[in-house]
């Protein structure tokens, strides 16, 4: 197929761009130009960050093409003329940007994850098949409990955040126009995606990824507090949550996998699907992952009774993961008749959150902000001696 990708440069995007490319797709890749780069250069850098042996210039203007625009303009940023060709020679629209920051202004989703989805709608109704794949969130479910089916959506559930609540609201705009008939969609709930099963890869910009790196920062400020690098009781660190909640972690590697799968599906189109793990871990299996990948066995959860009891340390952290705390408390389950109905024998086995799985992780985590606190420094030292050596003004 040719199909038509949005949020190419993303997290997701990312993987996803490589899986639909190595199957043989041909794809044209909406990407915005970011901080002085233009939009060529962000997908070939995000590309190669995740595959550097990716046959990028080989792909690009064959099975590959570039397109410098953005999701939340009319006509995606495009003369008429442009946006008519795209859509003309695209089979699909894979629509996958998203603001998935958890808490910002609500202006923001409305442009991006709301607007944005509205204007994936108009074009899917100019491609040549007039059919939309829509990257929803299984936490359209909101603050829910229980099992969640993949057909259901309430929009008037209690939501967490402000993004979940636009996701739901998005979605609802996917099934509007589903309804009308004009287009068929099909729509995919991931839950919340990690790293790369093989590799621990992520992007900065992660959730899982600034967590990680909040704690090995809290880690280092505390052996440098108490002086000593071996590990004692006062290393101590409380995080508020419940170890008997789970938490539906699905690799990003697998993601990619299902909706390169159920696209080429013919009998996926119409429904929802949870791109979800069918073995949830809970946060204590989780803390002991963490606690032996960050050598630190004093990291540990802690019930609300004893929130009071945190140190001023324990609360700073708290106030910085507030967003993501909400979290540790509940998680509905997550049907997946529809998937399985669906995928029948060819539905893959995502792997299973491991010990080597979370290291993998957290030493990715730990050499990219390595790398990039190195990079820093050798700037900052090219700029003082550029300063030394700068001649005076006459």
């Amino acid at each position: 197929m040719h199909i038509f990708l949005t949020g190419a440069s993303g997290f997701l995007g990312t993987v996803l761009l490589r899986d639909l490319l190595l199957k043989g797709h041909t794809i044209t890749a909406l990407v915005r130009a970011k901080f002085g780069t233009d939009a060529h250069s962000r997908l070939r850098e995000a590309l190669l960050d995740y595959d550097p042996s990716f046959p990028y210039d080989q792909a690009m203007g064959r099975t590959l093409f570039v397109v410098e625009g953005s999701a939340t303009q009319g006509n995606f940023g495009l003369d008429e003329k442009s946006y008519s060709l795209y859509a003309q020679r695209s089979d699909i629209i894979l629509h996958n940007v998203a603001c998935t920051a958890l808490e910002t202004d609500w202006s923001i989703y409305e442009e991006v994850n709301i607007g944005g989805t509205r204007k994936a709608i108009e074009f899917a109704f100019h491609t040549r098949r007039k059919a939309l794949v829509y990257v929803s969130s299984a936490y359209v479910a909101g603050a829910r409990t229980g099992l969640v089916l993949e057909n259901e959506l309430d929009t008037s559930v209690s939501f967490r955040n402000s993004y979940e609540r636009s996701k739901a609201m998005a979605e609802n705009e996917v099934r509007i126009a589903a309804s009308s008939g004009n287009i068929q969609t099909m729509i995919l709930r991931p839950s919340i995606i990690i790293g790369d099963s093989q590799t621990g890869w992520m992007c900065e910009e992660h959730h899982f990824f600034d967590f990680i790196r909040r704690l090995s920062w809290i880690l280092r400020l505390i052996r440098n507090r108490t002086g000593s690098a071996e590990i004692t009781a006062d290393h101590r660190f409380r995080i508020p949550g419940d170890p008997r909640t789970t938490k539906n972690f699905i690799p990003v590697d697998h993601v990619a996998k299902l909706i390169s799968i159920l696209v080429e599906t013919d009998a996926a189109w119409g429904k929802t699907f949870h791109l979800t793990h069918p073995e949830p871990i809970s946060l204590k299996t989780l803390e002991k992952y963490v606690q032996k990948s960050l050598y630190w066995p004093e990291l540990t959860w802690c019930p609300k009774e004893e929130i009071r009891e945190l140190s001023s340390l324990e609360r700073r952290f708290l106030r910085s993961i507030q967003i993501y705390e909400r979290y540790f408390w509940q998680e509905p389950s997550f049907d997946q008749d529809q998937l399985k109905s669906v995928l029948g024998a060819n539905l893959p086995e995502p792997d299973a959150l491991s010990q080597e799985f979370v290291s993998r992780m957290v030493r990715f985590v730990q050499n990219k902000s390595i790398r990039k606190e190195k990079l820093r420094k050798e700037i900052s030292r090219s700029h003082e001696a550029a300063a030394i050596v700068k001649p005076a003004a006459s």
